[in-house]
């Protein structure tokens, strides 16, 4: 048992260095092996597969890969917390292929198993709560924005009163929730979106404070550069390009990822806050 998953912390070492082709073949090394003793290490084998076959949108692989996982968890042992990060993992791969229903159902199992008598520990309860944060994506993608604000309340209340309200994955989930807020807002008139708006950017600085409180810029460069593109736009929103260009300054210190969802709301920022500027300009 201990040398199969010696190779599967060796793949995952692979991995984060760049290395996946050489890592996926030691991960088909230990699928292929017929030793029960590998079967301790199956799950997790099968659930790196389908992470890394999603990454390439080979969906249907993917998905897989992490039946194949939950088959593994469920026949044997019954590992409710494998079963819940397998059932999420499916959940968000239906979610890139825009099945958004099926993502609900499997979320909706999820949850009904983690709602169970005797799981009201507060194991149990952030593992709810990462459930419903799948549930506000899933609802904010299919464009039901009130759902998925609710959703994203629940996790934030669990959160809140499982982890203290300055730790910082609650101070996530507070950006979360201002974001959902501003989208909410956007359907609005300027008149009916400014309460919810300044309901936002309240929540927003409040957690930018937390952050910078921590004292490790280094590791919570992304929350901070985050809130800080959001609080942006709010400042666009109110006309006040100054405020609005000195936030985007800070931001563009930090490099963000690629591609990532926080690059294109940058950009966002960016086109809006030019936009503005030549309006004050005339």
């Amino acid at each position: 048992q201990l040398y199969y998953f010696t190779l599967y912390n060796k793949s995952l070492l692979l991995i984060k260095v760049g290395e996946k082709e050489q890592a996926k073949d030691i991960l088909n090394d230990i699928i292929e092996t017929r030793s029960s003793k590998a079967d301790d290490t199956k799950g997790n084998v099968y659930i790196t597969l389908g992470i890394l076959s999603v990454e390439e949108k080979k969906i249907e692989s993917g998905l897989n890969y992490y039946e194949d996982a939950l088959a593994m968890f469920v026949d044997e042992r019954y590992d409710i917390s494998s079963i819940t990060q397998t059932k999420k993992l499916m959940a968000m791969a239906y979610l890139e292929t825009k099945k958004y229903d099926v993502a609900i159902t499997i979320l909706e199992d999820a949850l009904t198993e983690l709602s169970q008598p005797g799981m009201e520990r507060k194991f149990y309860q952030l593992m709810k709560a990462e459930i419903w944060n799948c549930m506000s994506k899933v609802y904010q993608r299919r464009g039901d924005h009130s759902s998925a604000k609710n959703f994203a309340k629940l996790a934030l209340q669990t959160y809140k009163s499982e982890l203290g309200e300055r730790h910082p994955i609650t101070l996530r989930n507070v950006s979360n929730v201002s974001v959902l807020l501003l989208e909410e807002a956007e359907g609005l008139t300027k008149s009916e979106a400014k309460s919810i708006i300044d309901a936002a950017k309240f929540e927003m600085e409040g957690a930018l404070g937390a952050f910078l409180s921590l004292n490790d810029s280094w590791a919570y460069r992304f929350d901070v550069a985050s809130l800080k593109t959001n609080l942006g736009l709010v400042a666009v929103w109110q006309g006040k390009p100054k405020k609005a260009r000195k936030l985007l300054k800070q931001i563009e210190g930090i490099e963000v990822l690629a591609d990532s969802v926080l690059e294109k709301r940058i950009a966002t920022l960016k086109v809006l806050l030019e936009k503005l500027e030549k309006e004050k300009e005339k």
